[in-house]
């Protein structure tokens, strides 16, 4: 994990259901301590609705995951509260660049017209905005409750009831609505027989979080065969602290532990990604 970062740790409070071996009822029970959990917990406060939410975890999301915010994801995030840090601590951008091998080909500006209240983009690692979501569910008198992983659902003829481990030994409780929020593989929506429809995206990336300090713009830069990586595309982003994302394209039959292991010569890809660019 990077040093630009202190990865906080929520306390976990053993649950008074299972202190009193009851059986709580609540309006809305949310699975999933990320930002769509999180943003669905403040917006049942902001319309006055009681939300226990349920994290297995006990941190933030480790890496910087999702990082672009757009001007729509923005205008959510000031509804909810929370958009001023995140503007604040994150790295405006309205230009977008393309390159082909070294040459630019294309170019882009989100933000033509002036006085927005908000960037064309912010770039921000997650774990800033989590951190920032979790701030706000505390204000707003959302009950969080960390180490709390849910293990099996009952659909009920007015609700559901979940059954919950934690670190000491398992309780149950009621909702008369439940959002699964617990990720694209959500074991909830699974054990519910509930689908998502989605596609699936055969590639595969290595993404890396570096830290350096440079001079380029704060701009999104985006490579097709550059000569640093050969038949693929390279992706760079500016986000705060200094940290420089960049998405190397693998390919989908790469094996992605073997191109960790080995760094392929990624590390020096980074530096003349950076060289290129500016000349």
């Amino acid at each position: 994990m990077l040093k630009t970062y202190a990865y906080p740790k929520y306390a976990y409070v053993q649950p008074q259901e299972q202190k009193d071996r009851s059986v709580a009822r609540y309006p809305v029970v949310i699975v999933g301590a990320g930002p769509v959990g999180m943003a669905a917990a403040i917006d049942c406060r902001l319309h006055g609705i009681p939300v226990v939410l349920l994290d297995e975890d006990d941190t933030v999301s480790i890496g910087s995951r999702g990082v672009c915010y757009a001007k729509r994801a923005l205008e959510i995030l000031d509804r909810l509260g929370v958009c001023d840090r995140v503007v604040a601590k994150g790295v405006s951008w309205n230009v977008g660049r393309t390159f082909f091998r070294e040459e630019e080909v294309f170019n882009f500006n989100l933000l033509p017209e002036p006085d927005h209240k908000r960037p064309g983009m912010i770039n921000l690692q997650q774990y800033y905005l989590e951190e920032y979501l979790v701030d706000r569910c505390v204000e707003l008198g959302v009950e969080m409750r960390w180490k709390n992983r849910v293990v099996s659902v009952q659909r009920m003829s007015d609700g559901v009831r979940l059954n919950i481990e934690t670190p000491d030994g398992t309780y149950g409780i009621e909702a008369d609505w439940l959002i699964a929020a617990d990720g694209a593989k959500s074991p909830i929506r699974k054990q519910m027989g509930l689908e998502v429809e989605g596609k699936v995206f055969q590639d595969r990336f290595l993404i890396a979080d570096v830290v350096m300090k440079a001079d380029f713009p704060s701009e999104r830069w985006f490579w097709f065969d550059p000569p640093f990586h050969p038949n693929q595309s390279v992706l760079l982003h500016h986000q705060a602290d200094n940290v420089w994302r960049i998405d190397f394209q693998l390919g989908w039959n790469a094996d992605p532990e073997e191109e960790k292991k080995a760094g392929k010569g990624h590390s020096a890809h980074q530096g003349h990604a950076g060289r290129r660019a500016r000349v």
